[in-house]
């Protein structure tokens, strides 16, 4: 059923698109301009100075931030975590998109769509590790759910990836792909919104720990809120933009935005590897033990060698929140046990004290026989 309704919303949308009314004039301005078509050979990159400067920077800024943002997820994987694997193959599908900048007529719009499939393939990826990362606090329905949508919205992409070839090498209907590009948002980022309410649903209701002492605990998960947040205020940009209700006075069909959202996208996910839960319970953890060594400094008479043991304490604390190791939950002795200690220790002073004694009289250890 569900196969056949979206193949049902899939034919809607094309035919939607093949004849429907043509998309605003500023938009068909926008585009037209920017890449100077013609009726007879495919697009070239933009020969406006000012079109070609901003979109040289988006696409530098976005390769660039790619490439640092792999090498920290290289020096921070662990071998053998699926999750992490994907973090990075996200990251390096998506980097050839940011290179057609330099190619011209008649490598450009060949490049331009083939880069796009991979993009799109990384967007999709996206999805798939934001599941994996918010998947552990989901029910089994919803979890089936959440994964069931991501992949029944491929074939919108199928049918982007054509509009794009057509477009760029100004072959087939080309009028497709001003139509579909104001759709994309709507079958890559829903997932990454309800991912990131959630996710704060259950920093505020599960865990009970506000954002400023989350944000104080672990910077990192301070970066990864930013980051999402950040993303989703680009993804509404790019909407208005695209959709010509915003005019920014950008270069003429410039739209940066989804570069600058793609780019905090990712940056959530190599901020921290792991999924939620994993990250949430290790700063849980480091709360208690945290919580546990400033207890034993207001009662320093109920450790023994209590200096040495809340130095250790607090040590294992923070050790804890960066390893990810959960620490075992800290054990008291009881005033009974505490008390034998303390006769045990004086038994065996006694005794020393004897031996000293034994030994002062009789140094040499000669007998006096």
């Amino acid at each position: 059923m569900l196969i056949g309704s979206t193949r049902a919303i899939l034919s809607r949308i094309i035919d939607h698109a093949i004849h429907r009314p043509s998309p605003s004039p500023t938009y068909r301005r926008l585009c037209y301009d920017w890449y100077n078509m013609s009726n007879t050979g495919p697009a070239s990159r933009p020969t406006d100075p000012d079109a070609l400067v901003l979109g040289a920077w988006g696409q530098g800024l976005m390769v660039g931030s790619l490439v640092v943002m792999a090498a920290l997820t290289i020096a921070n994987m662990r071998k053998g975590v699926l999750l992490h694997k994907l973090i990075l193959a996200e990251l390096i599908l998506a980097t050839l998109h940011g290179t057609w900048i330099f190619t011209t007529f008649p490598v450009y719009g060949w490049f331009l769509a083939t880069t796009a499939i991979l993009l799109f393939a990384s967007w999709s990826l996206h999805n798939v590790i934001a599941w994996m990362k918010i998947r552990p606090f989901l029910s089994r329905r919803l979890s089936v759910f959440y994964i069931g949508t991501v992949c029944l919205v491929q074939p919108f992409w199928i049918v982007d990836t054509y509009s794009i070839f057509a477009f760029y090498n100004n072959v087939g209907a080309t009028e497709i792909y001003l139509k579909i590009r104001p759709w994309e948002a709507l079958f890559r980022d829903p997932w990454w919104l309800c991912t990131f309410c959630l996710l704060l649903y259950i920093i505020n209701k599960i865990y009970n720990i506000s954002f400023l002492e989350l944000i104080r605990i672990s910077p990192r998960v301070g970066v990864m809120l930013f980051s999402m947040f950040a993303s989703l205020v680009f993804i509404l940009l790019d909407i208005l933009s695209v959709t010509g209700v915003m005019d920014l006075g950008l270069a003429a069909g410039i739209e940066p935005f989804w570069k600058l959202s793609f780019i905090f996208k990712y940056l959530s996910d190599i901020v921290i590897l792991d999924d939620f839960k994993t990250a949430l319970d290790r700063i849980r953890a480091y709360r208690l033990s945290q919580a546990n060594a400033t207890r034993s400094l207001r009662a320093p008479n109920e450790y023994s060698g209590s200096g040495g043991n809340r130095r250790d304490t607090l040590s294992e604390a923070f050790d804890d929140i960066e390893s990810g190791i959960e620490l075992s939950p800290m054990q008291y002795p009881s005033s009974a046990a505490t008390a034998s200690s303390h006769i045990e220790v004086d038994n065996l002073s006694q005794r020393h004290l004897h031996v000293q004694a034994g030994s002062s009289e009789n140094p040499h250890g000669i007998s006096s026989t």
